[in-house]
């Protein structure tokens, strides 16, 4: 059974009023659904909270100590998200908005745990 998490994010308290978190959940959970439907043993882990509530991510606030982006990095260096894992988000930009450098070397030290992220706008997966 491969593990799936599911990143949520949005900046701004205004978004928390609006459908950003129902829009991002349900793509997650139609993802999900296709490729259980394709035969793929897939669980979503609902032990580590995966939605960043009001945090931007233009300055890398959504990925220091405190924030779950941050809690699911540290997890994943230590080895307890597991190598083939998914990391759902709805699009790059959930991940990062900061320069192209950082947010690169925060894109490339997932997929070098070897982490899939999966972009749920498009549905390309990128794999190290």
């Amino acid at each position: 059974m491969t593990t799936v998490y599911s990143y949520k994010r949005f900046s701004s308290p205004t978004q928390a009023e609006g459908a950003s978190l129902a829009r991002q959940t349900e793509a997650a959970n139609r993802w999900i659904e296709a490729k259980r439907k394709d035969g793929q043993e897939l669980l979503l882990d609902t032990t580590l909270r995966m939605t960043d509530e009001g945090i931007s991510a233009y300055k890398g606030k959504h990925r220091h100590a405190g924030s779950d982006l941050g809690k699911f990095l540290l997890e994943a260096k230590a080895g307890r998200v597991k190598p083939g894992s998914y990391l759902l988000v709805e699009n790059l930009d959930r991940l990062s908005r900061e320069e192209v450098p950082d947010a690169q070397a925060q894109f490339l030290q997932i997929i070098g745990f070897g982490i899939h992220i999966v972009t749920l706008v498009d549905g390309q997966e990128c794999r190290h």
